[in-house]
């Protein structure tokens, strides 16, 4: 069973299927809006597609548990073909013959053989020396009085480019799965003068509740000659523990942040109520803008939705325990909050403007650059730098000849390695060739 797994989630046809199908569901979360109003969805796609889109999760794509899992599996896939193909790449990079047997220059992409004029010991340390200047790790791996093996290679950390890019990519899918988790994006809406710490979801009724409160000091809007908004600013104020801690104006594209939560100018709109909430310890009198929940108790919160000028009632959701409930009440009349000790009546109301706050939190965002940072970075090893190594071999000659052989391979680019070793060859040449022979057949 174990092994089975570990096949499946080894296998590159996966990861192709993945990538295909979060590509796939990217583009229908870019095409249908996300996290909007339902009455905008009712309105743009009917009843019952609203249903069925609500039910796949394509309201709200990231943050639906298939999205996640999409993410989680080609989490798991991309660590499991790591794993399972790390220990050969470790292998040819890290623990490479180091020797050059006669003949093996043969299966070599880049090979040459010459007979130098010079002792075995002089051109062997000119031969280190100029494989350093060209920034090779040089080794003498095998030596005798006959015989000088060397072992020449540089970027080796090259080999491991697509691993850097794996952790890149995993790093970016680490850091969409903390958004989707632990992320939210929602809207605020605050007369001014009020304040809350409520932010309503777009896609549903959850309500998260900040650890501080956002109030409206003053709203100011503008309009054009043909009755559309010209701009709208907010002034913008932070409360903890009863005291203003922060305070910022803000206007479109022009967002408060505090505690990695950012508020955005995204729109506006016309009505405050005010309610009387009546419990055993006394009454409060609460101005709330339309649309705003109102917290009356543990997980149950009430939403001022709508007004009726003619027959002056009002409509309300009311939420509890994650559930939506719409209702119409009328002014004055006290009603009783279900599951509480508390009731609650509409005691006033007034057509003044309101801001409405986009809010939103990604606490993934620094972890997808990081990510996006280590992604290029492998991409450009992967493609860019290749890992190089040279195998030569001296043979002495007589007293004053001597024969080298070397060739390389490299995982990229065995044309410029080619030049390389030529660049080497010419060096040598000229200080052991008074007059450059034809090399050997190699």
């Amino acid at each position: 069973m174990f092994k089975a797994l570990y096949d499946i989630f080894s296998s590159v046809k996966l990861a192709i299927v993945l990538l295909l199908t979060l590509a796939v569901t990217s583009i229908v979360g870019t095409i249908i809006e996300q996290q909007q109003d339902p009455e905008k969805y009712l309105m743009e796609y009917g009843e019952t597609t609203y249903k069925i889109l609500k039910f796949l999760g394509f309201t709200d794509v990231y943050h639906s548990w298939w999205y996640i899992a999409l993410l989680t599996l080609l989490a798991l896939n991309l660590i499991v073909c790591s794993i399972k193909r790390l220990p050969k790449i470790w292998k040819v990079a890290l623990e490479p013959r180091k020797t050059l047997p006669a003949g093996y220059e043969k299966g070599l992409r880049v090979s040459h053989a010459i007979t130098l004029q010079g002792a075995l010991s002089d051109i062997k340390e000119k031969l280190i020396e100029i494989l350093k200047n060209h920034k090779y790790k040089v080794e003498v791996s095998k030596e005798d009085e006959k015989e000088v093996h060397i072992f020449a290679d540089k970027n080796v950390y090259a080999r491991f480019g697509v691993y850097i890019v794996h952790l890149g990519v995993l790093v970016v899918l680490i850091g969409g799965l903390v958004t989707a988790i632990f992320g939210f994006r929602g809207y605020m809406n605050l007369a001014e003068g009020t304040e809350s710490n409520l932010v309503s979801y777009f896609s549903g009724p959850k309500i998260v509740e900040l650890p501080f409160y956002v109030r409206c000091n003053k709203f100011k809007i503008d309009f054009y000659p043909s009755g559309m908004p010209k701009a709208y600013i907010s002034d913008l104020s932070i409360i903890e523990n009863g005291k203003e801690v922060f305070r910022k104006k803000i206007e479109v594209n022009h967002p408060l942040k505090y505690r990695g939560i950012y508020f955005y100018q995204a729109s506006y709109g016309q009505g405050e109520a005010f309610l009387r909430i009546v419990s055993p310890k006394g009454e409060d009198i609460v101005g709330v803008a339309f649309g705003q929940p109102v917290k009356l108790g543990k997980g149950t919160y009430l939403k001022i939705v709508s007004i009726d000028g003619n027959t002056m009632t009002i409509g309300i959701e009311f939420i509890q325990n994650g559930k939506v409930r719409e209702g119409v009440i009328k002014p004055f009349v006290l009603y009783k909050i279900p599951g509480t000790d508390k009731s609650f009546a509409m005691v006033d109301f007034k057509p003044v403007f309101y801001t409405g706050l986009q809010v939103s939190k990604d606490p993934g965002t620094w972890i997808v650059w990081v990510g996006s940072i280590i992604l290029i970075g492998g991409l450009i090893v992967a493609f860019f730098i290749p890992h190089r190594r040279v195998w030569s071999r001296l043979e002495k000659k007589g007293d004053d000849k001597t024969r080298l052989v070397i060739g390389g391979l490299a995982n990229k680019g065995n044309e410029s390695l080619a030049r390389e070793l030529e660049e080497v060859l010419g060096v040598l040449k000229s200080s052991y060739c008074q007059n450059t022979p034809k090399e050997e057949e190699s």
